[in-house]
């Protein structure tokens, strides 16, 4: 059990090792988050969710003017 403790805290410390050595230049993603607006998120996030409700609101509006006449 010791030594399986051993070769396994070895591994990860190994990991650790490489990740750090290939970790030395971060990607640039300047360019792409530049062309992302705040606005256009919003927008799309509530038109997205107008798309999920509005069928049940119709849904609901109909019923309720059916009621009107029926």
């Amino acid at each position: 059990m010791k030594n399986f403790l051993k070769s396994v805290v070895a591994f990860g410390l190994g990991i650790l090792g490489l990740g750090s050595a290939f970790a030395q230049t971060a990607p640039d993603y300047s360019s792409i988050v530049e062309a992302v607006d705040a606005g256009t998120i919003v927008t799309g996030i509530v038109a997205m969710g107008a798309v999920m409700i509005l069928p049940g609101v119709a849904k609901w509006a109909t019923k309720k003017l059916a009621t009107f006449f029926g």
